[in-house]
């Protein structure tokens, strides 16, 4: 990662990331953040920003919508919600039967960036913990039923994509994929699952998954390109 200024847009951030295909903009409040493929270079970025400027110029700063007492997020194991309590000094969390309730002291105010942080890296934390409760279970109960292997799983915290499969066959899953409906989550699976055997997108490819969705595998994908969880922006934040 490095950062520089630039006359016009201000404080430019540039983060590679070895899942990006192309660069990705979006205006912060206090600095443009551009994603780029690690096989950029600063002079290449430099290039596409100027290329860039013009729609640059035009991006307005994202808002953060904050996470409070009236708001849930739903995931494929668990609901979290906000509980204030006068018998606390300081925050908490428990998980049971499928409910995180994150403890804030009465009175406190929700809207301060401490508080934020700490309800976002709660809820970031059970994700990642559940992900890796699921997501292998997920991947073994698949891989069996079709007669399919992997060597392994790794969850990671990738903002890029939901999933990749390795030549060596080593799966990665997105903690963050544990906030898609069920179904779409099990196409990431199979897709994964299918990219053991054929490591492109070629017809062979998409026959395969089609097999193992039972002819829905391109519905699906148009379904997973399109979705996106309503509180993605905020957890996925740095």
């Amino acid at each position: 990662m490095f950062e520089f200024i630039d006359k016009a847009l201000g404080k430019i951030i540039v983060t590679p990331h070895k899942s990006a295909k192309r660069v990705i903009a979006r205006r912060k409040s206090s600095h443009i953040q551009l994603t780029v493929p690690t096989r950029f270079s600063k002079e290449q970025v430099v290039a596409v920003l100027e290329e860039m400027k013009p729609r640059l110029s035009r991006l307005k700063p994202s808002v953060e919508k904050p996470f409070t007492e009236e708001d849930r997020i739903n995931t494929l194991t668990f609901s979290a919600r906000i509980v204030k309590s006068v018998y606390i000094d300081k925050p908490a969390l428990t998980l049971k039967e499928e409910q995180l309730h994150i403890y804030m002291p009465h009175p406190s105010d929700l809207l301060l960036p401490e508080s934020q942080q700490f309800i976002r890296k709660s809820i970031v934390h059970v994700l990642r913990l559940e992900a890796k409760r699921m997501l292998p279970m997920k991947t073994a109960s698949f891989a069996l039923q079709h007669g399919l292997h992997y060597r392994g799983i790794r969850i990671n915290s990738s903002k890029g994509r939901w999933g990749s499969c390795s030549a060596q066959k080593n799966i990665n899953f997105s903690l963050f994929l544990m906030l898609l409906p069920e179904r779409l989550i099990d196409y990431v699976v199979l897709h994964e699952l299918a990219h053991t055997v054929e490591m492109n997108h070629s017809e062979r490819f998409w026959s395969l998954l089609d097999r193992l969705c039972n002819g829905k595998a391109r519905q699906l994908s148009r379904e997973v390109k399109k979705f996106k969880p309503e509180w993605y922006d905020f957890l996925v934040q740095d």
